[in-house]
């Protein structure tokens, strides 16, 4: 447990200072671990005997991330004024994949759905987090990517330790078994309160804080409930996601998707319910016109 503690530490402080710098900074980091995501979701097919063309994978990752920041630099850029640059990295890859595949000619189904799919998931989420450091403020944007990257992990926090304490009505017993409804519920209340305090708090600031001030009179930022709605569904999601990457582990017969992270597994193992979370401030977000 302690392993896991100080490991949760340093991720929350790289997660943090990616967030304070954003821009390019922001972009490699979020470049690298859907990199490593994808490397060990094709790594995991490969256990069971799928051949996944992974370098096609990872030209999508690279694709995402300059063509989301070259839409973010020219905003005026009729190639996504009909298409996001999430949907048009994953045309393109989801061609280059299937493409790739049927020039072998064979009949090669499980190894398109390997290299397919973890372009979906865990890829195509990573793409809809990237885009919520180029809302219309750097207030917006840091509201958005704390959200996206910590309602998961109070979720997680809470439903672990209250799981642990309370636990006794499994939620999901053949995925993951060690999962409870007590603790989800714990984690859904817990990140309810989270989702509010953060704007509650960003809101306080603007007296005392000219940026955040300036920011904020730009646009108009949705009420606090509606930050708690964003909460719930998030961390709902959350929970979701988790247990699909279960899903996934349990039919590759592996327990975790790596070792990177001592005490919490692989980069995916860390990051499937944020992906999840992420999605949820993205539509909210969008809707909210931030």
């Amino acid at each position: 447990m302690i392993k896991r503690i100080i490991t949760a530490i340093l991720l929350i402080l790289v997660m943090g200072l990616g967030i304070w710098l954003q821009g390019w900074p922001l972009r490699g980091i979020l470049l690298i671990s859907m990199v490593v995501s994808l490397s060990e979701m094709y790594r995991a097919f490969r256990r069971i005997g799928y051949d996944p063309v992974r370098w096609v994978g990872y030209v999508y990752c690279v694709l995402a991330v300059l063509a989301q920041a070259y839409y973010a630099t020219l905003q005026d850029a009729r190639l996504f004024n009909s298409i996001s640059p999430a949907m048009f990295a994953l045309v393109v890859g989801l061609l280059m994949g299937m493409t790739n595949i049927i020039l072998k000619g064979k009949v090669a189904f499980d190894s398109m759905m390997a290299t397919v799919f973890p372009m979906l998931y865990p890829g195509l989420f990573f793409s809809l987090i990237i885009p919520l450091q180029d809302l219309d403020t750097r207030t917006a944007s840091t509201l958005a990517l704390i959200l996206a990257f910590f309602i998961a992990s109070v979720n997680d926090t809470f439903a672990l330790f209250i799981g642990l304490k309370f636990g006794k009505h499994r939620l999901s017993p053949e995925i993951s078994p060690k999962k409870s409804w007590e603790g989800s519920i714990a984690g859904l209340v817990a990140s309810v309160i989270f989702a509010m305090l953060v704007p509650w708090v960003t809101y306080r600031l603007a007296p005392t804080v000219p940026a955040i001030a300036a920011d904020l009179a730009v646009s108009q930022y949705p009420p606090l409930w509606s930050f708690g709605l964003l909460g719930l569904i998030a961390a709902a999601l959350s929970q979701i996601g988790d247990l699909v990457a279960s899903l996934v582990k349990r039919h590759c017969g592996i327990k975790d998707f790596g070792s990177i992270f001592p005490g919490h597994g692989g980069m995916l193992d860390r990051m499937d319910g944020i992906l999840f979370c992420g999605v949820a401030c993205y539509v909210f977000f969008k809707i909210a016109g931030l």
